[in-house]
């Protein structure tokens, strides 16, 4: 299920014990709309599926008078048995359970728990441990919004008995990535993700939301993505959060109405005041709201738990009266002198609020930003549309939102915004001021080298204000890193550490992070760590601007390329936090991105493709393509890991053709690798060797290329090896044997250069040393393989075979299909015979019938590929692929290629959604 895999694989491990006779019990707590009911549904199909008996049940608020009504019902008991005493009951209900356990295993499946009577509590509390002995599984769901204390005192005892307890909490970012691509025909625009973003990752705000966009034909696909033709919430979604509410007394609706007016955060005594009444008047409404979930509570405020509840809300007021609650609002935070946060909350498109109005609105959007940038770039937005001319409001204004929407991810509005505003002519200063936002925002599309333009110009205004200049050298930095040549960012960055007081803290930080990146490239490693460290813990310690450098960002991938995995995870994840704790939407792309990265390292490549294009869709959706190539990288790595040559050459191409003038330096080192990788596996070697030769000049500055993956020095010099090209071979090895030298603590450095050494020379003990030294399973298999062929053509054959089938079962374990077949065919050529499938799981016909080696042609063949080619990817022969295929048509009932085609098309699609 689409975020729920920890919870399905808890459902799917209670089941699978259960079959040889063992028992098990799962809590699922959650609040309205969690997708408590749709997984305990899903697992109830599950369950019919593999044989068990179903006893399946739902507490009802109107049920509560017939005692053990839901377990009555489940066991197919007529409920006329409930006047029974409850001694009879239960012990009728045991025996029905022993019956059914006697033949197939039970699950037991009790939905909305918060309404169950006590007798069916305590009945719970009395049989579960009685029929332990017996294979039941027992699914038990209960809604949190609704505070009852038997309910939960019963799921606190299971618990302390042992049984498994989960809260569904928000589907998390990836698993809304894919569900909105379940729903909508493109990659969803800005607008959109907005939208999405409003259900906090809520499973039924989000599904009512995009059903209802769909069904209501709401959305159109312009310029490759999914837009909105209209601002209207769908009806569908507006009849969920209204059934919400229906649970509220008439005096906490009328709270939350009045507080989603004010927005998505506010004060009680703000509710209290529009209302006429006291704080102490409201609190009893305001608790409802909050049990029922609908409001939260921070230190300083309350806010609206989902925001699409709230705009469901407003839009469900009738437009006159929600007019004048705008303007009465606008007018109370405004006279109140309040902090942004509270003014923020202003509607000035309510009714025309009055040049004070718009006035003050330029402090609320600048001291808004360093909080909610979004906030602040809506609030600036509705108030540009408001101003005509050259007014000082709107000089005042133009900077501070253009920043705002800038830090939102707003970026297309923030460049129309500045560059409107350049046109007017602006002085010297503001212009200097209009070009650092403007690069900044350059910066962030991916556009590097403009930003490093529109900075350098800034700079070379005379007499800038030292804020402005810090500015102007803080995104000249930033930008300078990203290029092929990083000396003038280094020159720049020296300087200003060398008056480390004479900058601001932000600057600081991106000169550390310039220069722990700069020390990286030239194979300092130890210092390129350090440098990225110190520039994690100046921003953490500094002020908001220097948090908002992301320095953790460089650092993880410096961790990752020193085989670092576990403390990249942890950093990757703090990165995500910062930016999400900021509003800092912009650079949200860049933790996705670096996490499908560490899903890589750790050859989990189902969630590489998973935690990839949730990020990607990020970028597309705002336009922030600072690390869309180093998103393709990583699923053209994943997809050549997988065998699927295709899929690879498909993403390499469109990196090269589309986003080449959008890459970031380090994403670009990474698609050549990829190309020549893609090139080489497709048989086109001197393809590989002329891309090589592009990567020679970027090894020469910077070294550290050598170990962006762990394998890739020895892939260098194995593929200058067979194309005869010994002299490329030697200066391969030598770099990395360098690299080697000056970094003996890295055994990821030093594993690769031993792997170089022994396949340059054919030393079998430097193939030793790599297999012993490499923290990378793919490395240490692919060391393990070419020894295996050394040893194999010095005559060792039981030694080449025992290294052959270790490294097979090493790129078995970290999903590399295609490598796995090179081996066995290594193997048959010294009489050694792998299955190179598993059988069909019983069926005989269909999918599931097919071996994986029947699957894997199939795929293939319906890529496109003919036989030999077919052949040549899978290390067998024509013969064997021409064989295969007329299973494949025999098990499938298809006759043509076409038909295989189709038949796999929908076969994936099923697979999609399927909660398995």
């Amino acid at each position: 299920m689409r975020g729920r895999e920890r919870e399905w694989r808890a459902v799917l491990g209670l089941f699978r014990a259960a079959r040889p006779g063992a028992g098990g019990v799962l809590l699922l707590d959650g609040t309205s709309g969690a997708g408590k009911s749709a997984l305990l549904a899903e697992a109830a199909d599950t369950a019919s599926a593999w044989g068990f008996s179903l006893a399946v049940g739902r507490a009802e608020m109107l049920g509560r008078l017939v005692p053990m009504a839901p377990l009555l019902s489940a066991f197919n008991e007529s409920l006329t048995n409930a006047m029974d005493r409850p001694v009879v009951l239960l012990e009728r209900l045991r025996g029905r359970a022993e019956v059914l356990a006697s033949v197939h295993p039970v699950a037991v499946v009790l939905d909305d728990l918060h309404w169950a009577d006590p007798a069916t509590l305590m009945a719970l509390r009395t049989l579960q441990p009685q029929l332990s002995a017996h294979p039941l599984v027992w699914l038990l769901a209960r809604n949190t919004d609704f505070r009852g204390a038997e309910a939960e005192q019963l799921f606190a005892l299971m618990e302390a008995e042992g049984a498994t307890r989960i809260e569904l909490g928000p589907l998390p970012t990836d698993a809304v990535a894919a569900l909105v691509a379940d729903f909508l025909p493109a990659p969803p625009g800005r607008e959109v993700m907005e939208l999405v973003a409003g259900a906090e990752g809520n499973p039924l705000l989000l599904t009512e939301l995009l059903a209802g966009l769909c069904d209501e034909g709401v959305v159109h696909v312009a310029g490759g993505q999914s837009r909105l033709i209209s601002e209207r919430l769908p009806q569908r979604l507006k009849r969920a959060v209204g059934r919400r509410l229906e649970r509220l007394s008439g005096q906490a609706r009328q709270v939350v109405e009045t507080a989603a007016v004010l927005g998505g955060s506010f004060l009680p005594e703000d509710v209290a005041e529009v209302l006429g009444r006291t704080p102490a008047a409201i609190l009893p409404a305001l608790q409802e709201a909050m049990v029922a979930d609908v409001l939260a509570d921070a230190p300083d405020f309350l806010f609206f738990r989902h925001d699409l509840v709230r705009k469901a809300v407003v839009d469900g007021l009738p437009p006159p009266l929600r007019q004048a609650l705008h303007h009465q609002i606008g007018g109370i935070l405004l006279d109140r002198r309040g902090s942004a946060m509270e003014a923020a909350h202003l509607r000035v498109d309510a009714q025309d609020p009055g040049r004070s109005t718009l006035a003050r609105l330029g402090q609320v959007v600048d001291e808004l930003r360093a909080e909610t940038p979004e906030a602040a770039a809506a609030a600036g937005g509705r108030a540009m549309k408001l101003l005509t001319g050259d007014s000082a409001s709107r000089h005042t204004l133009t900077l501070d939102v253009a920043r705002a929407m800038t830090e939102a991810g707003r970026l297309t509005e923030a460049v129309e915004l500045i560059t409107e505003a350049l046109d007017r002519d602006p002085s010297p200063a503001d212009a200097a001021r209009l070009r650092c936002a403007l690069s900044a925002a350059s910066l962030l599309a991916g556009e590097t080298a403009h930003a490093v333009t529109e900075a350098e110009k800034a700079l070379a205004t005379p007499d800038l204000p030292d804020a402005v200049r810090d500015q102007a050298r803080l995104v000249l930095l930033q930008a300078s890193a990203e290029q092929e040549d990083i000396e003038p960012a280094v020159r720049q960055a020296a300087s200003i550490l060398e008056d480390v007081d004479g900058h601001a803290d932000a600057v600081v930080v991106a000169a550390l992070t310039v220069m722990s990146v700069a020390s990286w490239n030239e194979g300092r490693l130890d210092d390129g760590i350090r440098l990225a460290r110190e520039a994690v813990r100046r921003a953490g310690e500094g002020s908001m601007a220097a948090r908002r450098t992301h320095p953790g960002l460089a650092l993880v991938s410096m961790l990752l390329d020193a085989g670092c995995l576990d403390e990249a995870e942890t950093e990757v994840r703090a990165a995500r936090e910062e930016v999400e704790a900021l509003g800092h939407t912009a650079w949200a792309a860049g933790p996705a991105l670096l996490r499908a990265r560490c899903e890589l390292a750790g050859h989990r490549l189902a969630a590489v493709v998973s935690a990839a294009e949730a990020g990607l869709v990020v970028a597309d959706a705002l336009g922030t393509h600072l690390f869309t190539s180093l998103g393709m990288a990583v699923l053209g790595a994943a997809a050549l890991r997988r065998g699927d040559l295709q899929a690879a050459a498909a993403l390499v191409e469109g990196e090269r053709a589309e986003l080449s003038p959008y890459a970031a330096a380090h994403g670009r080192v990474r698609c050549l690798l990829l190309a020549a990788q893609v090139a080489e596996a497709l048989g086109r070697p001197r393809r590989a060797m002329a891309l090589i030769a592009e990567l020679r000049p970027m090894i020469e500055r910077r070294r550290s290329v050598l170990i962006v993956d762990p394998s890739i020095a020895a892939w260098l010099v194995r593929l200058a090896l067979s194309e005869g090209d010994r002299a490329r071979a030697e200066t391969f090895t030598a770099a990395i044997n360098a690299l080697a030298d000056d970094n003996p603590d890295f055994a990821v450095v030093v594993a690769a250069a031993a792997h170089a050494r022994g396949l340059l020379d054919g030393d079998m003990a430097a193939l030793g040393v790599a297999v012993a030294h490499a923290a990378d399973a793919y490395a240490r298999a692919s060391a393990r393989e070419d020894l295996g062929a050394a040893l194999a053509l010095t005559g060792e054959c039981d030694q080449a075979i025992s290294s052959f089938n270790k490294a097979l079962a090493e790129y078995e374990a970290t999903g590399a299909v295609r490598d796995s077949a090179r081996v066995r065919r290594r193997l048959r050529r010294l009489g050694v015979r792998h299955r190179h499938w598993t059988r069909g799981g019983g069926a005989t016909l269909g999918w599931a019938s097919l071996t994986d080696t029947q699957r894997a042609v199939a795929r293939l063949v319906a890529q496109g590929l003919t036989n030999r080619q077919a052949a040549d990817q899978m290390f067998i022969s024509m013969h064997t692929v021409a064989f295969h295929l007329r299973q494949i048509f025999r098990k499938l009932d298809v006759s043509s290629r076409v038909d295989l085609t189709r038949f796999i098309v929908e076969e994936d699609h099923l697979r999609d959604r399927s909660p398995i």
